[in-house]
């Protein structure tokens, strides 16, 4: 059907663009017959104005098609078999990029409207039009979201080739569009599909985290908290549905998203510093033989500081930075309370000023290498992402009740997962538009003081 719109547009173009030459008898059709300028160019206005008006007409049906397309589309997620036949099977960054190319421009307009929905208002045409123009995207994601292997490609080096920050670009808009196909989904009355669309992002968000670029590594978790957001949203605007409830428990039990990274973290940062101190040594190295000249004690340290080969300055660096390290992730890996880590982490840091001079390197360059434990991103952020786990996976357990009992329970049961600030459960209250989940430790909203996860039931 597809194929014979085409070819009756094409036909139609044909037939208009014939007729209006005809129709202004220009040479081609007119032998040698002449025509004064002032009529030939007449004429030929008429013959421009009609294909603007065709190319309106062209365009404005495939909007109309677009449109049809997204509303008339199959709404259930085709399931998946280990026989589905997909391009690219040995990477999935292959098909990302292929659906970064596929996305249609987006203009300032359209993408207020999209803003305004992801923060509660109602969709429109024009925002239905342009997700079914993303169809294409939204498939290529949802497959290559289901290839285990993912490899970016991406280095350490920015310049003018496509690097972590352009990729960035890309997934953020790729997020938008997954989101924006959620809630949608959920409005129309398509639950299942809509939560469906969280996995792929969640799924997403894992491969963004097993890159060793701490670039790529920072924006995996903005990747999954969207996608449990948006599920706080869709669990909160659909009615309470035991084997839908169930399946996405299980679903998310299974994809695990972004785990804890602290270790990788710290290192991908470490690494991406080394690289930068190799790369650029007449700033990077000339500041860090700068500096250890100024902690020697005497001249002669000094002089020796001084007589450093790069390499050696790097090996001091490496050192200092492989006995923190190991001193934090030990404390990490322990079996203290958060807030024993935190705060043995923090003396940690302070200890390293009355060290030796490989000490003092890794606390004066902490902040520019990014391996403060404790500095944003890092574990206190981090823990703060499991508390958000966690409450979306307790809050499961709630909503279960609700389909199968019709009301809110009094208390949650045990055996569910713990706030990690804790360690103890989350505290559960029941609220005007449904219940709340809230966090006795650290703030894990990111926002003042804010500790608490509220959920919407639908009545």
């Amino acid at each position: 059907m597809k194929n014979i719109n085409s070819k009756k547009a094409i036909f139609y173009l044909y037939g208009i663009i014939a007729l209006s030459l005809i129709t202004a008898n220009v040479p081609a059709f007119g032998g040698n017959k002449t025509e004064d300028p002032k009529s030939y160019e007449e004429k030929s206005l008429i013959i421009e104005k009609n294909l603007k008006a065709l190319r309106r007409a062209v365009a404005v049906n495939k909007e109309r098609r677009a449109f049809e397309a997204y509303e008339k589309r199959d709404t259930e997620v085709t399931p998946w078999t280990e026989e589905t036949d997909t391009p690219n099977q040995d990477n999935a960054a292959l098909l990302y990029y292929q659906a970064f190319l596929l996305r249609p421009f987006l203009d300032k307009t359209a993408s207020q409207k999209i803003d305004d929905i992801l923060r509660g208002a109602e969709s429109d045409r024009e925002i239905r039009t342009y997700l079914g123009h993303c169809l294409p995207v939204i498939q290529a994601a949802e497959i290559a979201s289901r290839i285990p292997q993912c490899t970016w490609a991406i280095g350490y080096r920015a310049g003018p080739r496509f690097d972590w920050k352009d990729l960035y670009s890309e997934v953020t808009n790729l997020q938008e569009i997954l989101m924006l196909d959620a809630r949608i989904l959920a409005a129309d009355g398509h639950y299942h599909a809509a939560l469906e669309r969280c996995l792929t992002l969640r799924r997403l968000a894992r491969q963004l985290s097993d890159s060793n670029i701490s670039g790529i590594m920072s924006f995996s978790w903005s990747v999954d908290t969207g996608a449990l957001r948006t599920a706080k949203h869709i669990l909160g605007v659909m009615p309470p549905n035991a084997d839908i409830i169930s399946w996405f428990r299980g679903q998310l039990a299974l994809i695990q998203g972004v785990p804890m990274l602290l270790e990788k973290t710290l290192q991908a940062n470490f690494k991406s510093y080394l690289y930068h101190m190799r790369t650029q040594p007449d700033f990077f190295l000339a500041r860090t033989r700068d500096l250890l000249v100024k902690l020697a004690e005497d001249e002669q340290g000094k002089e020796n500081a001084r007589k450093l080969t790069d390499e050696q300055i790097l090996s001091l660096f490496g050192e200092g930075h492989l006995r923190f390290f190991n001193s934090v992730f030990r404390i990490a890996d322990s079996e203290m309370t958060y807030e024993q880590k935190c705060t043995q982490m923090q003396r940690l840091v302070d200890e390293l000023e009355e060290g030796d001079s490989t000490d003092k390197l890794v606390k004066r360059f902490m902040s520019l290498s990014g391996t403060d434990p404790l500095a944003k991103g890092k574990y206190p952020f981090q823990v703060g992402h499991v508390a958000h786990i966690n409450g979306i996976k307790v809050a499961l357990e709630v909503y279960l009740n609700v389909a199968k009992t019709g009301q809110l329970p009094k208390t949650i049961p045990g055996g569910l997962p713990k706030d990690p600030f804790t360690g103890l459960d989350f505290v559960y209250e029941i609220t005007n538009e449904g219940f709340a989940l809230r966090c006795k430790g650290e703030n894990f909203q990111g926002r003042r003081g804010k500790r608490v996860l509220e959920f919407k039931v639908k009545k």
